[in-house]
C-alpha cells in the first residue's frame, strides 16, 4: 500500500542504541532510495544549551520537513518507490513522555502535525551493546523504552513488526517484509 505519492513510507524506531540508523542506511541502500536522518541529532548537536520540553515542536517540525524534502527530491532514482525514515512522531511522543512526564496535548504535534502512519514500522530492539553517544541519555532504560514504543504502536493499531538480532538477519526480514507491500 502506498501512500498517495505513490510511495511506501518505511519508519525505523525504537530505543536509543538500538541499531536504527544502520537498519535505516542499510534498507535504503537495498532498495536504491535515500533515507531520512533523524532530524533531533542534527538540532541537538548545534543548540548550544540543554534542550527543553519546547523544543520538541521545532524538533518535530523540523523532522516533517526533512520528511517532505526527501520525499520530493531524495527518490527520484529510486528502483522501488520507497522512503526509508530513520524515526518520526513515535520516537518524540516516546521521548516527551518519558523524559517529561508529558501526558495528553504534546509539544512535537505543534510542529509535526498529526500523527500518520507509515506502511510500516521496523521497531528495533536493544539487543544491541550500549553505544555510548553525547546525544543518549538512558543506556539502562532501553528494554522498557522498547516496551513503550511497542504498547504504543499497538494501541495506535499501526503495522509493524519487532526486529531482533544481528543486523544482518534484521535487513533480510525487513526487506521480505517491505517486498510483500510492494
Amino acid at each position: 500500500m502506498a501512500d498517495e505519492h505513490g510511495f511506501l513510507k518505511i519508519v525505523v524506531t525504537g530505543p536509543e542504541s538500538s541499531g536504527k540508523t544502520t537498519l535505516a542506511q542499510a534498507l535504503a541502500r537495498t532498495f536504491g532510495t535515500g533515507w531520512v536522518p533523524e532530524f533531533a541529532r542534527f538540532y541537538l548537536a548545534h543548540l548550544g544549551r540543554p534542550y527543553v520540553q519546547g523544543d520538541l515542536s521545532r524538533i518535530g517540525a523540523g523532522q516533517r520537513h526533512w520528511e517532505q524534502w526527501y520525499r520530493r527530491n531524495g527518490i527520484k532514482s529510486a528502483e522501488k518507490p520507497v522512503l526509508i525514515c530513520d524515526t518520526d512522531w513515535t520516537v518524540l511522543q516516546i521521548w516527551e513522555q518519558y523524559r517529561f512526564k508529558a501526558d495528553g496535548r504534546f509539544q512535537w504535534q505543534q510542529g509535526y502535525g498529526p500523527a500518520t502512519h507509515a506502511d510500516l514500522y521496523l521497531l528495533c530492539a536493544p539487543d544491541f551493546p550500549w553505544q555510548p553517544d553525547p546525544l543518549r541519555e538512558n543506556p539502562e532504560e532501553r528494554e522498557l523504552l522498547f516496551g513503550r514504543y511497542e504498547r504504543l504502536l499497538l494501541d495506535r493499531e499501526a503495522p509493524y513488526i519487532a526486529l531482533r538480532g544481528a543486523p544482518a538477519a534484521r535487513l533480510e526480514i525487513a526487506v521480505a517484509a517491505i517486498r510483500k507491500l510492494l
